[in-house]
């Protein structure tokens, strides 16, 4: 979730670039790599990728060296002939559903490329659009985060501070003491999980890299001090040793047995990077995983009781039993 989380922004942002250099061209400006890399902040080395996409994608662009511009290969050519095909637009219709559950922006960057199909398509495409939408033939479910406009400073803010590299300074109030604290923190990026905003980065509190939710900061301010994100970073592979979101401490190997009713619930997806099934003659399977931080498996281990046994580690077997002697005592007075 996380990986697609920062492959969808990555997306909707080179979505807009290229319906942009299109309008551009369609418009008939004068266009250098120089300039387009200056305009979107971008290395003129990505600007040769998106010219290569576009023309990939069916637009035959060249350069005019006299000119010194970019142009369209054929004069003639205007964006009002441009068509996308069924699944194209399906993929269209489903990315902004996906963003109304991110927030506000990425809804309204939804519409508005939806907007641009609609007025710089051939009348093919608006039609096939208008029956694709009317009939929503297609449905993705994630946890929509509610409120965004309680959390629309902060993540303005961290924007802002990932732009400039600047550092932020932040008052945090933890979910779990409810302590106030202040830190600086140097944002690496943002994260949309379990239907909340996450900006993970350096915190100068911990001397570590941390996550925290949007809206338990509670007050903040841009510095002008500079930061830099390591070259090697990368938010996929950051959260890959925890089950998702969590990921402090040393690895922990958790073996865990699923009932022969439930293994084929088990094994019909990867659901952590490390796991590895064993099929037992009798159905059960063996599930074995490596993670940092076992308080998120515990959540999900929980989802599958009583079909689902905690083998190792002993501390977790142990963690969960006096849990559930608690839970009894709730839940099992007068059945």
């Amino acid at each position: 979730m996380t990986e697609k989380s920062r492959r969808f922004q990555d997306k909707i942002k080179k979505l807009h670039r290229l319906l942009s250099i299109l309008r551009k061209l369609d418009n008939r400006e004068r266009l250098t790599p120089q300039a387009l890399a200056g305009k979107f902040d971008i290395d003129e080395r990505t600007i040769y990728r998106d010219i290569n996409d576009l023309n990939s994608a069916g637009f035959s662009i060249t350069f005019d060296k006299e000119a010194n511009t970019y142009r369209f290969a054929d004069s003639d050519f205007t964006l009002r002939d441009f068509d996308l095909n069924d699944n194209e637009l399906k993929a269209l219709l489903v990315g902004r559903q996906m963003a109304r559950g991110l927030g506000k922006p990425f809804e309204k960057a939804f519409q508005s490329i939806l907007m641009k199909v609609r007025k710089d398509t051939g009348l093919k495409t608006r039609e096939k659009a208008k029956r694709l939408e009317e009939k929503q033939w297609l449905w993705v479910d994630i946890d929509p985060t509610e409120g965004f406009e309680q959390i629309e400073r902060q993540y303005n803010a961290v924007n802002e501070a990932m732009d400039k590299k600047f550092e932020l300074e932040i008052v945090y109030k933890s979910m779990k003491s409810e302590e106030e604290t202040r830190r600086a923190i140097a944002p690496y990026g943002l994260v949309f999980q379990y239907g909340l905003w996450y900006v993970i980065g350096h915190c100068s509190l911990r001397k570590d890299i941390r996550v925290f939710a949007l809206d338990c900061i509670k007050d903040f301010s841009l510095t002008d001090r500079h930061y830099s994100i390591p070259p090697d970073f990368r938010l996929d592979e950051f959260f890959k040793p925890g089950w998702h979101m969590l990921r402090y401490g040393e690895p922990v190997k958790v073996v865990l047995e699923f009932t022969k009713e439930y293994a084929r619930w088990i094994t019909r997806r990867k659901w952590h990077p490390t796991q590895e099934l064993e099929e037992r003659p009798d159905g059960s399977i063996i599930f074995r995983v490596t993670v940092q931080l076992t308080r998120e498996l515990k959540w999900w281990i929980y989802h599958w009781i009583p079909y689902c046994k905690v083998v190792e580690p002993l501390e977790l077997r142990k963690e969960m039993a006096e849990e559930m002697k608690e839970m009894l005592k709730v839940y099992g007075n007068g059945l």
